[in-house]
């Protein structure tokens, strides 16, 4: 590689590392048109937070082709001189390469993408002392390894060895599998009281040091937070994951008198009779669930009492935690039922990061109706509570925001959580704004409520996830703030506090992110190899807005019928606008006409 300074066609000298040359290379190649190259140089010295962070940060903004790293995780980099002068030392010393359309000329677009640049970059992303190497131990990884890569891969770029927990024959141990874990452990998972027991004893018999424990599985949080606390590692009292795992528990804490816990059968149905008591909450319509569940499985609106019977019994014979069929021989994940009153108010997804009780990063969402939402009276219809659609960021009004933050704030602490990465659901009964369509578009969006309101807006909680959201949320919401859930759930697992703070700092303003979920027309076989490809193929410019991407399906699977909420949605995306919601919203509508998957 030749180095020509500024205003010479002389080589210059320059130092640099082969590797450093090969990823600048790696970054130019494939260029066929004036472009500019721009080199991130450090101003102080230290050791490097996170070495992907320059590509994430930048990830899906408009005019940045291309973002190479040139450091390793945990590297020590100095910074450039005041009396340095030409590009070699610049480039000796540069941590991030960034390929640019178009030529630096000083026009208006080179001053956004400067000004994009500042933007996304502004945060702590060096530490003033070494960062050790850090050994995690992470349980019960059940997702597949397209829809959980972002998790390694952070634990990659942070400098964290992972130690992989899970039953013989898991992709994590795949040696083709670019992140797997360092080292894997096989392990029975199966949910018993020796659990915690068996967690410590195989971490104990692998013999290296383990500096923290966790796992984003909703039934292994108890198990591996006792399995933590045995081993002395930071975790959230085990105590507050037994509540928050338990919707009744959860309820009890933040309004008792909003539910019903139904543990027999026969009792409730005697309940129910004209001469006993009525003991359901304020109704109808009720929502009806699994106390102990997941993705909304088998959760139910009903609008009559004999709706009411019929969704209980359905919901008791369901096992928590599973998409499988009844089975009375297996009763390990039998759950209880819990009726709920049913707020009709906007949902919102909130998103915390705490640390020792501070709120480091608060993030809400709006998450649309589902078909569930519109059940009425005798409607006799399958629709269910999948999500639809979410949208970054709220557009509650602050009041609202401000309301939601202090409430969930105040649910997730009296749990006993002071420190870790929540995920709450919560509806604002009373809100000012609701969903609607208007103008010539009649696009629904969250828009402020025609009629006024004679109440103050207020909370009404549904759940408190202590993990981060599901994982093309939790990638949406990196895309939409810069904060990755997933990150900072490894480092409060490692009690790394200054990582913690310094990853948790958002981009000064933000743009409109949508994910959209895409359900099956109907049951069968997938025919397509590649879907989004084809479609990228076929509309690049209309893909160019889509960061981000999943199939739950692949070619040759089978899919149920979509109508059932235990069949899963075929694909997801994610799509970034710097324009406004209105524009997101059409944008996402139309990825979804241009998406073509077939299904014989």
């Amino acid at each position: 590689m030749l180095v020509i300074d500024a205003g010479s066609e002389t080589p210059v000298k320059a130092n640099l590392d082969p590797a450093k040359i090969a990823s600048i290379l790696k970054c130019l190649n494939n260029v066929t048109s004036a472009q500019t190259v721009a080199f991130v140089v450090p101003k102080e010295e230290g050791y490097v937070i996170r070495n992907d962070i320059f590509q994430d940060r930048l990830h899906g903004c408009l005019g940045i082709q291309k973002v190479v790293s040139l450091v390793r995780p945990r590297q020590f980099v100095g910074s450039l001189p005041a009396t340095a002068q030409g590009l070699v030392k610049s480039i000796e010393l540069a941590v991030c390469c960034i390929l640019i359309d178009g030529v630096a000329d000083g026009s208006a677009k080179m001053l956004s993408d400067y000004l994009q640049l500042r933007e996304r970059l502004s945060l702590q992303w060096l530490s003033p002392t070494p960062i050790p190497l850090r050994r995690l131990a992470v349980v019960g990884e059940i997702r597949p390894a397209h829809l959980s890569s972002h998790f390694f891969i952070a634990a990659r770029s942070l400098g964290v060895e992972v130690v992989a927990l899970g039953p013989r024959g898991h992709w994590l141990q795949n040696p083709e599998y670019p992140n797997r874990a360092a080292v894997f452990l096989e392990l029975d998972l199966t949910v018993d009281p020796g659990l915690p027991e068996s967690i410590v004893a195989a971490l104990q018999a692998y013999g290296g040091k383990i500096d923290g424990i966790t796992t984003v599985t909703e039934y292994l949080l108890i198990p591996v937070a006792q399995a933590a606390e045995k081993l002395g590692l930071p975790t959230s009292p085990s105590t507050s994951f037994i509540k928050s795992v338990n919707k009744h528990q959860t309820r009890l804490l933040d309004n008792p008198n909003s539910c019903h816990l139904v543990t027999s059968l026969d009792t409730f149905q005697s309940q129910l009779s004209p001469e006993k008591q009525d003991i359901l909450p304020p109704g109808p319509p009720w929502i009806v669930k699994p106390c102990n569940g997941w993705h909304s499985l088998g959760v139910a609106k009903v609008a009559t009492k004999k709706e009411l019977l019929a969704a209980v019994k359905k919901v008791a014979k369901y096992a928590a935690y599973s998409r499988n069929e009844p089975n009375p021989e297996d009763p390990q994940w039998q759950t209880n039922v819990l009726i709920e009153e049913y707020c009709d108010g906007p949902e919102v997804d909130c998103n915390f990061v705490l640390w020792e009780g501070q709120i480091l990063f608060f993030q809400a969402i709006d998450n649309f109706p589902c078909a569930g939402d519109a059940v009425t009276e005798d409607m006799q219809t399958t629709e269910n509570f999948k999500e639809t659609q979410l949208l970054f960021p709220s557009a509650l009004p602050p009041s609202e925001l401000n309301i939601l933050k202090s409430s969930l704030y105040d649910t997730i602490t009296r749990l006993g959580f002071r420190s870790g990465v929540f995920h709450v659901e919560a509806r604002v009964r009373d809100s000012s704004y609701c969903y609607r369509a208007a103008g010539d578009d009649e696009i629904l969006d969250l828009r402020p409520n025609l009629e006024p309101q004679t109440h103050e807006a207020s909370v009404f909680l549904i759940e408190v996830n202590a993990r981060p959201p599901g994982y093309v949320d939790t990638c949406a919401s990196y895309y939409a703030d810069g904060v990755d859930l997933f990150a900072l759930q490894i480092l409060i697992a490692l009690g790394d506090e200054f990582r913690t703070r310094a990853l948790s700092q958002p981009y000064h303003s933000t743009s409109n992110v949508v994910v959209s979920a895409i359900q099956a027309k109907k049951a069968g076989t997938i025919e397509s190899a590649d879907p989004w490809n084809e479609l990228a193929q076929k509309n690049p410019t209309l893909m160019g807005n889509v960061v981000h991407r999943v199939m739950a399906f692949g070619k040759g699977d089978r899919i149920d019928n979509p109508l059932l909420d235990t069949t899963p949605w075929l694909s997801a995306f994610t799509a970034c606008s710097l324009g406004s919601r209105a524009d997101v919203l059409n944008l996402c509508s139309h990825v979804k006409r241009e998406f073509e998957c077939e299904i014989a």
